[in-house]
């Protein structure tokens, strides 16, 4: 193709009727208002408000994942091995 086929193109044309999305200024207003709401209520809260069970979550997680990358690593190594004959 070449820039003049760009030109004689018409789908070229029924795309430049075509409008920019934003969304309604009174929808904007109340999603901006709503989400303000949210993080002043979240900088209020005191970190003794996080549930137990979320705590050992986030030290389970991180545990278990290091976990299976090193029997992943192990696996790995055990096939190089066993490859290269060792």
């Amino acid at each position: 193709m070449t820039t003049d086929d760009f030109r004689v193109d018409p789908s070229m044309g029924e795309l430049s009727v075509l409008t920019v999305h934003a969304p309604y200024p009174a929808r904007a207003a109340r999603t901006t208002a709503r989400c303000h709401a949210v993080m002043a209520s979240r900088r209020g809260a005191s970190p003794t408000s996080v549930p137990a069970r979320a705590i050992r979550r986030r030290r389970l997680e991180p545990a278990l994942v290091g976990g299976l990358c090193a029997v992943y690593l192990f696996e790995v190594l055990a096939r190089a091995l066993a490859l290269y004959g060792f």
